[in-house]
């Protein structure tokens, strides 16, 4: 008879034991590879061989967590003494099983507002539980999303200012955004206020208690002239900023009455916030001449708005990051700090910006930048059949200045500008693909805001639009890595 031969250096197989069985199966586990994963997982020892004592202890453990597993259950079965005991102090967001209620439980603690502000909070998130359905929405703002409860938390804060009682208020409306809407009107404003101010009480960052304040101030029929602001509120401005969409930032809105009002339109406005200027405020005596140039000049496809500021960003501030002698790298000043709008004509400035792009193209100045791989994963779809018509679509990301170069050549836009900003991290750029038989064909260019997770723009080849079947594949990159789409990602209407 042939003999069974055991590969030599194998363990023989230990059996479980009859009382091991039996309490693995009380624990309501499969088998003894979950059983040594659940001991490990507790600090336990890892073993099937165990004695009486042990298994008691263990019984125990599964015994508590059993317990604060329906103690978090009965907490969860009342919003109302849950919401009431977070604001009191007396529920920890830890013994909360929901993820919805735990997250705003943890928004509440981090809030550190004083006992008297969490009795009023309390009153305020009962009141939108009872009334309305905001209380576990999400905002969407310009490029960003807000908990409608940091915005409540920030009503709070503000107590003092309340000309109503919340008691007094109702929800006309079954959309969330609405009620907020309604509700910071109703304690704080005896005048209308846009919409867009709603991200005033939403926001967390240095810029909110400023916002706040014109909030306020607007809601009481004050002028906001003498206000605090990133550029010279003008009459016509704040006419026209008053006036700016409803889903705007804040900063778009500001920017919407600064073009306006200097006779520019919205296709000009929308181009200009998917550029860098979006937002920002900085050497704004430059950009207002920028500005007043693009309205000048109001026949300039505005598809060539971003390229344009793209290149009068680099050419008058960004220092250049270059090798000024062998292993020698240094930062020299940029090319044209005294760069000037006055003169200018829309047929010369595109061939400036044409030949930066070649120039781009052909630069060996930054090719040894490279940097690390983002925490977003990469992505591929298969299509059509493997026997007839297989196309696979890939996004991947680029991790190198000649990467980003390479990209820019055959793309036929400036890409290759933001190695920098890509070494410093914050900002990624990723293409999309497609690969068949007949090879690799480049779809798109797209630039994601890592830390908020934000596709900033998308752009197909000279700076057009993506087709509908990129955007497709785009969104359901975006989908699966949670990323989501900003206000001008696709360019402007």
């Amino acid at each position: 008879m042939a003999k069974r031969i055991r590969a030599i250096g194998a363990r023989p197989r230990q059996a479980v034991p009859v009382r091991v069985a039996k309490h693995i199966e009380r624990l309501g586990l499969t088998g003894a590879t979950d059983y040594l994963a659940w001991c490990g997982a507790r600090g336990l020892r890892a073993s099937i061989q165990k004695s009486w004592s042990e298994l008691e202890v263990e019984w125990s453990v599964y015994g508590r967590e059993l317990a604060s597993a329906r103690a978090r259950l009965r907490v969860d079965r009342d919003p109302r003494k849950l919401i009431a005991g977070v604001c009191a102090g007396s529920i920890s967001a830890s013994a909360i099983a929901r993820p919805s209620w735990r997250s705003l439980a943890e928004r509440i603690e981090r809030a550190g507002l004083t006992a008297s502000a969490r009795d009023e909070l309390r009153v305020l998130v009962e009141l939108v539980q009872r009334r309305g359905n905001l209380l576990l929405a999400q905002a969407a703002i310009g490029d960003a999303s807000y908990s409608f409860v940091d915005g409540l938390v920030a009503l709070c804060r503000r107590r003092d200012c309340w000309i109503r009682e919340p008691r007094d208020w109702r929800a006309r409306s079954h959309n969330a955004r609405r009620q907020f809407t309604s509700l910071a009107r109703h304690l704080t404003s005896r005048y209308p206020v846009p919409g867009f101010m709603d991200g005033a009480w939403l926001r967390s960052d240095a810029e909110a208690e400023r916002y706040r304040d014109w909030f306020l101030r607007i809601g009481a029929g004050e002028s906001l002239r003498a206000a605090a602001a990133p550029i010279a509120l003008t009459k016509r401005i704040l006419h026209h900023f008053l006036q700016a969409p409803e889903h705007y930032a804040i900063e778009h809105a500001l920017r919407w009455g600064q073009v306006h009002a200097l006779g520019g339109d919205r296709r000009l406005v929308e181009a200009l916030l998917a550029t860098r200027i979006g937002v920002r405020f900085d050497h704004e005596e430059f950009w207002q001449s920028v500005i007043r140039f693009f309205v000048a000049n109001p026949d300039l496809d505005r598809t060539h708005v971003g390229p344009i500021v793209d290149y009068l960003e680099n050419q008058r501030f960004a220092s250049q990051d270059a090798f000024v002698a062998p292993g020698v790298r240094a930062q020299l000043p940029p090319p044209q700090p005294n760069l000037s709008m006055s003169g200018r004509s829309a047929d010369a400035l595109l061939r400036q910006v044409e030949r930066w792009h070649r120039a781009l193209g052909r630069s060996a100045e930054t090719t040894s930048l490279r940097w690390d791989r983002s925490g977003i994963d990469e992505f591929e779809l298969e299509t059509g059949t493997r026997e007839r018509d297989l196309r696979v679509w890939r996004i991947r990301e680029l991790l190198s200045a000649e990467e980003l170069r390479h990209e820019g050549s055959v793309m036929r836009h400036c890409v290759a500008s933001y190695a920098a900003r890509c070494a410093r991290g914050g900002t990624t750029i990723w293409t999309l693909e497609l690969w068949s038989f007949e090879g690799v064909q480049k779809c798109a260019t797209v630039e994601v805001d890592e830390p908020n997770r934000v596709i900033v723009q998308c752009r197909a080849r000279s700076n057009e639009k993506p087709t509908p079947r990129h955007r497709e594949v785009l969104e359901r990159w975006a989908e699966r890595e949670r990323l989501r789409f900003g206000q001008f990602a696709w360019g402007f209407v």
